[in-house]
């Protein structure tokens, strides 16, 4: 990339580009942006954020423009601010901004259109309270608040449509907690919880419905375990561990139905460049 990075965003176009958005460097946050062409293998700057961000989100909408939401800013405020790009023009638009400010938060698009973002912290604590983005009026509206605040969970969108949102860290207490919302009636409900606490893990629905969650930060280090939630009947089962406790890596659901684990940080927090497929 024209610049290294961490607590980015990346967004998958549908031209296929891959758009990179905020982030930090050298105690610097940015609000670059760059475009990576898998059919080229390069990377090109495109237009800046209005706003410096990290540990923000981003959403691609169904009409093509990404969404990008909150994070922390330059000065280190929480912002609650949004703003899209168009991937036609290479531009920043502002629009509505979030009820709440927060980052840490997670962001999902419902299979009706809209964004939902749940949880994060506003910089003083934790939050409960989530939102839904309308993008053909730009606002933001808010919905019901978990059983639970949170951040740096992970908010998985299942096969029914209903969100399912595990782990995290309340400020307090590591979470093994999970709850589902559900979109018809902006209502949450308790789910069966994980085996295990943990935050800055990763969550990726299978082709066969079920979500995999793995590795995050547990007992104050990185873990290795991992196991399946089962939308069928609530409950999380433990699976084979990975090779390597990681936590802040990513993970990616191949077209073949594996998932992809690269990078993170690991036991005594040893940044990795291993990757996995599970």
């Amino acid at each position: 990339m024209n610049n290294a990075l961490y607590s980015h965003t990346a967004s998958l176009l549908i031209s296929g580009k891959v758009l990179v958005a905020g982030g930090s460097y050298n105690n610097q946050v940015l609000n670059s942006a760059e475009l990576y062409d898998p059919s080229a293998g390069v990377w090109t700057v495109t237009g800046s954020m209005n706003n410096t961000r990290f540990s923000h989100t981003a959403s691609v909408l169904a009409n093509g423009n990404v969404l990008v939401a909150g994070g922390e800013d330059y000065l280190g405020y929480i912002i609650e601010n949004a703003e899209l790009y168009d991937p036609s023009t290479g531009f920043w638009t502002l629009t509505g901004s979030m009820n709440s400010a927060r980052y840490l938060h997670t962001a999902s698009v419902l299979t009706n259109g809209k964004v939902f973002v749940a949880g994060g912290h506003n910089g003083s604590f934790s939050l409960v309270s989530a939102e839904l983005y309308d993008s053909s009026t730009g606002v933001w509206t808010l919905t019901g608040s978990m059983n639970n605040a949170r951040f740096s969970h992970t908010a998985s969108v299942l096969r029914d449509g209903k969100v399912l949102v595990a782990g995290g860290f309340n400020g307090s207490f590591l979470l093994e907690s999970a709850e589902l919302y559900d979109p018809s009636t902006g209502v949450w409900t308790v789910t069966g919880s994980m085996n295990n606490t943990r935050y800055d893990h990763t969550a990726s629905v299978l082709t066969n419905g079920k979500v995999l969650v793995a590795g995050g930060i547990h007992d104050n280090q990185a873990t290795d375990s991992a196991e399946l939630y089962d939308p069928s009947t609530e409950i999380w089962a433990l699976t084979n561990s990975m090779n390597n406790g990681r936590y802040l890596y990513t993970a990616s659901l191949l077209t073949n139905g594996n998932v992809l684990v690269t990078g993170g940080l690991g036991f005594g927090i040893n940044t990795l460049n291993s990757s996995e497929l599970y």
